[in-house]
Parts: C-alpha cells; sequence; structure tokens
C-alpha cells in the first residue's frame, strides 16, 4: 500500500503546508503555478496555523477551568488554594479567513505539481508532497498469524510482504512440542492434516518466522491457537 504525502499530525501537517508555500516561492513559477494560487497557498497555511494553535490554547485552558472546579467543589488533598479561574488565552489577531477544505486545495495544488513536465522526485521532497519511502529491514519483520476454519481445517493467514515466505510451526499436541509444518510462498497457508478421530477435539498451536535469502530472519510470531474437531 501506497503511503500518502499528507501528514495526519495537524501540527506537522501545519509545518507542511507552511513548508508547502515557501518552496513555491522557488518551484512555483516552474511548475505552472499562478500568483493566485501561491497567495492561497499562503492564506490556508496561515489560517491552519492560526486554528491550530488556538485550539491547543483553548484544550489547555479547558483543563484549567475543570480543574479548578472540582478544587472549587472538593479542595485539595495537596493543600491548594483556590484563587478564582484562570484567564482566558490569548489568541492573537486571526489571519483573513479562508474556505473550508485546507486539504482538499493542498492535495489539489500538489497533484498540479506531479502534472508538470518539469516536475522532479527532487522537488517533490523539497516541497514535502512525495510519500516517505519505506526502508525494507529484515531483521524488523514479525509475523501475525490470523487462524480461521475452512471445511474443519485450520486456515493462516498473514501478510507476505517483501519477504521470500514463511515457516510455519506446528504443535498438535501430541507431547512433541513444535515441529515445522510448511514453508508457505503465499500469503496464506491451509493446513490440510488430518483431524482427530470423529468426536474428539484437540487445540493446535501454531507460530511462524519469515525467511529471507533462504536464511530465518526477524522475529518468531506471537502463538496462535485454534480447536479442531474429527468428523
Amino acid at each position: 500500500m501506497v503511503k500518502s504525502f499528507i501528514e495526519t499530525n495537524d501540527f506537522v501537517f501545519a509545518t507542511q503546508l507552511h513548508n508547502f508555500h515557501e518552496k513555491l516561492l522557488d518551484h512555483g513559477t516552474l511548475l505552472g503555478f499562478t500568483e493566485d494560487e501561491i497567495n492561497e497557498a499562503k492564506a490556508d497555511s496561515d489560517y491552519w496555523e492560526y486554528i491550530v494553535y488556538s485550539c491547543n490554547k483553548m484544550d489547555t485552558t479547558t483543563k484549567d477551568f475543570f480543574g479548578s472546579k472540582e478544587l472549587l467543589r472538593h479542595g485539595s488533598k495537596k493543600g491548594e488554594v483556590f484563587n478564582g479561574l484562570p484567564s482566558p488565552p490569548a489568541m492573537g489577531t486571526p489571519p483573513a479567513v479562508v474556505p473550508a477544505n485546507i486539504q482538499l486545495r493542498f492535495s489539489q495544488k500538489a497533484a498540479k505539481a506531479k502534472a508538470s513536465a518539469s516536475y522532479t522526485k527532487g522537488i517533490g521532497k523539497d516541497l514535502g508532497i512525495e510519500a516517505p519511502e519505506e526502508v525494507f529491514v529484515p531483521s524488523n519483520g514479525k509475523p501475525s498469524l490470523k487462524i480461521k476454519l475452512n471445511a474443519g481445517h485450520p486456515e493462516i493467514s498473514f501478510l507476505k510482504g517483501k519477504y521470500e515466505g514463511l515457516e510455519i510451526y506446528k504443535d498438535n499436541g501430541s507431547g512433541n512440542g513444535y515441529v515445522l509444518l510448511a514453508t508457505s510462498f503465499r500469503a496464506g497457508y491451509t493446513d490440510n492434516s488430518s483431524l482427530p478421530p470423529s468426536g474428539t477435539s484437540v487445540v493446535w498451536k501454531y507460530k511462524a518466522i519469515y525467511f529471507h535469502g533462504n536464511l530465518q530472519v526477524g522475529k518468531w510470531s506471537d502463538e496462535a491457537s485454534i480447536t479442531v474437531i474429527g468428523v
């Protein structure tokens, strides 16, 4: 799945908008942006920064008000003294109001930049509109196993990602502990081992580890188990 270049954290998004406008001053003309579009990017950045930091101030004040209310009603075991309600925060002068949907306008400008014949990934990184590239580190992998029954047999699903495959180990309850069940080169495996005798049940347990470059790599999965019933 391709990561979005749009930051989800409000404060980081404010930084992203600010950077985007600043770098449009350098690259905007080359990418075909008008002066009005660049000015719009600045207005969106300024207003978003104002509202985000104002909300943070209001949130802090709200918590202080509720704390004062509790102190006023119940007193304090720590000996705190009630000296009145906290003062409202200073918000400063707001910038010019902008229409709703700042993020949409930002994404549209990013799309316009990327559609330009003069666009390069280097410019995109400078503008902050290139999605971060994930570095594949095989030793960091840890499989997550999910199991359900399909026609009475355990069906094991997992994410294969960039690994070559998965080694799956099984404890069938016989007392022999975990033994290698299979090496799966696909993102899923069905255990078609013989079921227990009819009318009986047993818990089958599984664990797995990725392999890459023909070697086991990463961390062992958490143990996953399921009850199978003979038919």
